[in-house]
């Protein structure tokens, strides 16, 4: 698309919401001229604050596309599931590997999946997170999410934005809570407990426990024979939190957690057919079975079909996660200014076995992979006074990573036992970033317009350890080649800003910013040998242009933002895999920098108090996410969208609370067309479903709020959409089925939710 196209996209999106924009602040502008003080106003208003920018303000007076959920709108919404957070997040989606395990970001078309990090960085606490697990969404305070690059802040992993999530402090009070979760669906039901309890333990330190319980059946239901049987999730969480203040001047923070998954059942990336009409005629009715041909798909599954919420394996299944975090922060207030520093750990073992590599109940191959994980980081940061026309931050980050994994098979039938497993393979990953921002403002006596530069240098230095050794898949012996290999990746990331704030109601903001992820290696096995690009994979740069405003009504009972961006991304790395010309795999997955894409939309939010009983909550993001370059001519994906972007997404939702303590709350999401691959794979059936059609998902509650404790029903998905959630590929072992498979988002739940506060 050329820059007149864009332009005129841009122009078109801007008109499109310009009524919202010309209300919020002619009422603003109106106000400013009566006789109403604007300071009594301000009292009845809550102050929502943003933490993410480092520098603590308003969310009104932010210059950066945020959004803010306070533990209210958490509550509110019923969110206890990270995945659920882009109901409430305009051109955010949450793209999964299952019920359970990683989860990956895309924000404005910059997608993320299992294979490569993820290119938005998550903070819980303060402690950084390239993969995030959901356990943690527990015991929340507030979550935040900024868009466009946020490098100058967090590094690396800030491609396409940050997600800061914050958990409750220790109070100084004694209180706690317990909540207990019921729900129920076709293919089982779920419980859960969930607990804190906080409170002073001396004068100057206090802290919390949580302690969180998860006993649910897996909601995509395997029918096949595997010995573990459908699915089964057992969930172990406790986190503890120390808040030490033994002057005025210093603060100190303490964080701990423990999570132990373990899933009989069930393989973090099981992957359930895109066109069930397809697999069930391919694999129960045998359309494609060539008697003559011993390798063509056959009717393995017999007189078993797979239907939306179920499918068909046979692989022994086991998934087994025990994660650990320490992290430590303090705050130290000068005369001048405030000296920040934190540090954390974590390490995490999995164990993953049953990948049914051919997808359906015969004993051919499935798969398995062991990994260990050993995480730090550290930062140190100096903000100076902001009372002045200039001011500035300035730092340094470490961040150091470990991991070890092995690859497993099993050939025909067996036991969880039963899996050879190769070499293990270690990378290891050194970073470290200096960064700092400078803010000026040309007239301090009316804090109207202030300009905004930030600088980062980033080093990032990865090394593989691969031992010689192969993976045994039956039809192919993959080979792992001795390699010993290390570079170090650059990058100079500057970010320009600048804010101007018409009047108390409307700020108008503008940002240009740089964000990259480190190039690396891959871990790789392959049947007949590598190529020069399989081995390594180059950095990735994205720049990203906005402009937006945050607007308030004068009445304050409307707020909202507006933006509008466009991203450039080179160097684009993609999961790839060897194929000869029918499709056949000829290696495991690996990265490569083989694309460029571009992205440009607007996204609109807002909420209104329409009476002091009745909230309404909205957004819509609308993105154009496609590829501009691609290495392979005959893949033909230039032109393609981005796989795992929507073209648009929306929700609204609305709360009606009575006097009495009785709410309802109902709420749509509307999801747009999204490719579930780049596309036009090689030897790849061309008429495959690799598309998600647009979906809508209805929410609803129904509860009754006291001053110690709540009751509510719900149902989630009321009519029981099919959604595919995930990144799709091919079968490994029947190319030829011209099916594609993915991740699956939950079915209908309805449920109750009991908790209960003590003070």
């Amino acid at each position: 698309m050329d820059w007149l196209q864009k332009i005129k996209y841009l122009g078109y999106s801007a008109f499109a919401f310009s009524p919202m924009v010309i209300a919020m602040a002619a009422d603003a502008q109106e106000d400013s001229l009566s006789q109403t003080s604007i300071g009594e106003k301000d009292s009845e208003v809550e102050h929502i604050l943003v933490q993410g920018t480092k520098r603590v303000t308003t969310l009104q007076d932010s210059g950066v596309s945020v959004t803010v959920l306070s533990e209210t709108d958490l509550k509110n919404a019923r969110i206890d599931d990270i995945r659920q957070l882009d109901d409430l997040v305009p051109n955010v989606q949450f793209n999964e590997s299952g019920q359970v395990g990683a989860v990956y970001v895309s924000i404005r078309g910059v997608e993320s999946n299992p294979f490569i990090v993820n290119r938005a960085a998550v903070y819980i606490d303060g402690i950084p997170f390239r993969e995030l697990n959901n356990s943690v969404m527990s015991n929340l305070s507030s979550v935040e999410v900024l868009r466009g690059p946020q490098s100058t802040l967090y590094g690396a992993n800030s491609e396409s934005g940050v997600i800061i999530i914050n958990t409750r402090s220790p109070g100084d009070d004694f209180e706690g809570a317990i909540k207990t979760t019921f729900g129920d669906y076709d293919n089982g039901n779920s419980i859960s407990f969930d607990s804190h309890l906080t409170g002073p333990l001396t004068d100057s330190l206090s802290g919390s426990l949580s302690v969180k319980y998860t006993d649910e059946d897996y909601n995509v239901k395997n029918i096949g024979a595997t010995p573990q049987g459908p699915g089964q999730i057992d969930e172990k969480y406790i986190q503890t939190k120390l808040e030490w203040t033994p002057t005025d001047a210093l603060r100190v923070n303490l964080l701990a957690y423990y999570i132990d998954t373990d899933v009989p059942g069930v393989y973090e990336f099981d992957g359930y057919p895109v066109d069930l009409e397809r697999y069930n005629a391919v694999y129960s009715d045998g359309i494609l079975f060539d008697p003559t041909n011993p390798f063509s798909p056959a009717p393995f599954n017999g007189e078993l079909r797979a239907d939306e919420f179920t499918f068909i394996n046979d692989a022994p299944k086991r998934l087994q996660i025990e994660e650990k975090v320490i992290g430590l922060s303090a705050a130290y207030e000068l005369t001048s200014g405030v000296l920040h520093a934190a540090a954390s750990y974590r390490s995490e073992e999995a164990d993953d076995r049953g990948f049914d590599i051919d997808n359906t109940n015969a004993a051919f191959l499935a798969g398995a992979t062991t990994s260990e994980k050993d995480v730090w980081s550290a930062e140190v940061r100096y903000e100076s006074d902001d009372q002045s026309s200039l001011f500035y931050t300035l730092g340094f980050s470490l961040y150091g990573e470990d991991e070890a994994e092995s690859l497993g098979s099993l050939l025909g039938p067996g036991t969880l036992e039963s899996f050879q497993y190769a070499p293990k393979q270690e990378v290891l990953s050194d970073d470290y970033g200096v960064f700092g921002t400078l803010n000026y403002r040309p007239a301090i006596e009316e804090e109207k317009l202030l300009f905004t530069f930030g600088l980062r240098y980033d080093r990032a230095k990865r090394q593989v350890n691969q031992d010689e050794g192969s993976l045994d898949l039956g039809f192919n012996v993959f080979v792992f080649e001795e390699l010993s290999l290390e570079d170090e990746f650059t990058a100079l990331l500057p970010r320009f800003g600048v804010k101007y704030e018409a009047n108390d109601d409307v700020t108008i903001f503008g940002n240009i910013s740089k964000g990259y992820i480190p190039g690396g290696f891959n871990i790789t096995a392959a049947q007949d040998g590598f190529q020069d690009d399989v081995i390594k994979y180059e950095k990735e740069e994205l720049w990203t242009y906005e402009i937006g405003a945050n607007l308030r009504s004068a009445d304050r009972s409307m707020r909202g933002s507006v933006a509008l961006f466009y991203s450039k991304a080179d160097n684009w790395q993609e999961i790839a895999a060897l194929e000869d010309e029918q499709g056949n795999v000829l290696s495991t997955s690996f990265i490569r920098s083989v694309a460029a894409i571009e992205s440009y939309g607007f996204e609109v939010e807002g909420q209104w108090q329409a009476t002091d009983n009745l909230l309404f909550v909205g957004n819509l993001g609308v993105v154009n996410a496609e590829y501009t370059e691609f290495a392979d001519e005959a893949a033909q994906v230039v032109g393609n969208p981005v796989k795992l972007v929507p073209d648009y997404d929306a929700g609204i939702a609305a709360r009606y609370e009575w006097d009495s303590g009785w709410f309802a709350r109902a709420a749509v999401n509307f999801i747009g067309d999204t490719a579930l691959d780049e596309g036009n794979r090689q030897g790849f059936d061309v008429n495959a479903i690799d598309e998600q059609k647009a979906i809508e998902i209805v929410n609803l509650q129904l509860g009754y709020l006291a001053e110690d404790y709540s009751v509510r029903l719900y149902a989630d998905n009321v009519f029981d959409e099919r959604r595919i959630s995930g990144a799709a590929f091919p079968n490994a072992f029947f190319p030829v089925d011209g099916i594609l498979y993915a991740a699956v988002d939950a079915p209908r739940i309805i449920g109750l939710e009991f908790e209960y506060n003590f003070y």
